[in-house]
C-alpha cells in the first residue's frame, strides 16, 4: 500500500450516505449521524501519574483523556529494526500475561512485557513471517487455556489462527463458496474480530469489500456474509460488540464507523466522524480500525479530516461521542507518526497507556493516561 494510491480514495470515492446488505437495501437518513466531540472529567482508572502544563512534558487528548508520550516503552528488538520502516501491522493485548504483541511484517509477532519495558521476536511458526500481520484479535478462553488469535494477513490473502504459543497455526483461504469470488487472487484481508472462541469475522478490505463469518472446528466459512464495495471502498478494520451483538466495520474512505447486527444483519446505525469542508469539498478521517476497551474504543487513521498527521480518536461507545483526540505526531512528539495505522488500549498495573503504529514510514509508540495540573 503505498501514500499516493490512498489520497485519491478521498476525491474519486464519496462518503456513501447509505449502507447495502450484499448488492441491495438502503439506510435511511436517521440510521447515519455525526459523532460529537464532548470532553470527559472523570478518567477511566485513577492515573497514577501527574504532571504539570509547564512540565514540558509531551502532552495530547482531552479532559480526563490526556496522554504523556514515553518513548523509553515498546523498545523494538535489534534483530527487528531492519523490517521497522515497512511496518504495516497490527496490535493486540494480553493484560493477564502483562503482554502486548505487534505484528511486524517479514518478522511475525513481536512481544512486548514488564509494563512494556522488555521485548522479543517471537519464534513461532515461521509461515507468520511470510506475509503481513495486518489485523488481528486476541480472545481468553477458559483458565489453563492459552488465548486464541486470529489474524489477517494482506500479503499472503489468508487468515491464521493459533493460540499465544504461535506454534500450530492453522490457515484459512478465501470464503470459496460464498459465490462472491472468482479465485483467491480476489482475496486481501484486513482485519478479523471473535464472536467467541468458535467464531469469528473476517473484512476483506483490500479485496472485494465483503465481511464473512468463519468457525474454528471446521477452520471453514460458514456462508454468512455482507457487505461489497456497496458498504465501503475499503472495509479496513471490524470488530464487535458483545454487548448488542454488532459488528462494527470501519469504512476508511468514508470516514465512518458502521454497526452491522448480527440479529437483524442489517446496519443499525452509522456515524460519521469529524470532518471538514473546503470551497464544497468535504475531507474526511481515513479510520483504521474500532478497538474496543470495555465501554470505550480507540479509532486510528491513516490522515485526519484536510490531511493532517493522522489523529486516534477516543470514543465512548455508550453514548457514541468523541471524548478526547490524541494527534501523535504534532503533541505527543513522535515524528515518524504521520499516518497512524492501529491503536489499543492497555490496562496493567494500574497504569492505562494507549499503543499505537504508524505507517509509512512505520514504527510503533506509547502514551500514559495521566492527571496534569496548571
Amino acid at each position: 500500500m503505498k501514500l499516493q494510491l490512498i489520497l485519491p480514495l478521498l476525491t474519486l470515492l464519496p462518503v456513501l450516505p447509505t449502507i447495502a446488505h450484499e448488492d441491495h437495501g438502503t439506510n435511511t437518513d436517521n440510521l447515519v449521524s455525526a459523532i460529537a466531540v464532548v470532553p470527559e472529567t472523570k478518567p477511566p482508572i485513577k492515573p497514577k501519574t501527574t504532571v504539570a502544563k509547564s512540565s514540558g512534558a509531551h502532552l495530547s487528548g482531552q479532559g480526563a483523556w490526556t496522554f504523556m508520550a514515553n518513548t523509553n516503552l515498546v523498545p523494538v528488538p535489534a534483530e527487528a529494526l531492519k523490517a521497522v520502516p515497512g511496518a504495516h501491522g497490527t496490535i493486540i493485548t494480553d493484560p493477564e500475561r502483562d503482554t502486548v504483541y505487534w505484528g511486524l511484517q517479514g518478522v511475525g509477532w513481536i512481544g512486548f512485557s514488564n509494563n512494556l519495558t522488555q521485548s522479543w521476536v517471537v519464534k513461532g511458526d515461521p509461515k507468520l513471517a511470510e506475509g503481513n500481520l495486518h489485523g488481528a484479535e486476541l480472545i481468553k478462553r477458559p483458565k489453563g487455556q492459552l488465548p486464541l488469535v486470529v489474524a489477517a494477513d494482506n500479503v499472503k490473502n489468508r487468515v491464521y489462527v493459533s493460540d499465544t504459543s504461535f506454534m500450530d497455526v492453522q490457515t484459512l483461504g478465501y470464503p470459496a463458496d460464498s459465490g462472491k469470488y472468482k479465485d483467491g487472487n480476489q482475496f486481501h484481508p484486513t482485519d478479523a474480530t471473535w464472536v467467541d472462541p468458535g467464531h469469528f469475522w473476517v473484512t476483506d478490505g483490500y479485496g472485494l469489500g465483503w465481511v464473512a463469518e468463519a468457525t474454528t472446528s471446521p477452520l471453514a466459512y460458514t456462508g454468512q456474509i455482507f457487505g461489497g464495495r456497496t458498504m465501503s471502498g475499503t472495509p479496513h478494520g471490524v470488530s464487535y460488540d458483545a454487548k448488542a451483538k454488532e459488528l462494527i466495520v470501519s469504512a476508511r474512505p468514508e470516514g465512518q464507523l458502521v454497526r452491522w447486527n448480527l440479529r437483524s444483519s442489517a446496519v443499525v446505525k452509522t456515524h460519521n466522524l469529524p470532518s471538514t469542508e473546503t470551497n464544497g469539498r468535504k475531507s474526511v478521517p481515513t479510520v483504521c480500525d474500532l478497538e474496543l476497551w470495555g465501554d470505550y474504543a480507540v479509532a486510528p487513521c491513516l490522515d485526519g479530516p484536510g490531511g493532517i498527521p493522522g489523529p486516534i480518536y477516543v470514543v465512548n461507545r455508550k453514548k457514541w461521542e468523541i471524548v478526547s483526540i490524541v494527534a501523535p505526531k504534532t503533541e505527543l512528539g513522535y515524528p515518524l507518526a504521520q499516518h497512524i495505522h492501529d491503536a489499543a488500549l492497555y490496562a496493567h498495573d494500574g497504569r492505562l497507556w494507549l499503543i499505537f503504529t504508524n505507517w509509512n514510514p512505520g514504527g510503533i509508540g506509547a502514551a500514559e493516561l495521566v492527571r496534569v495540573t496548571d
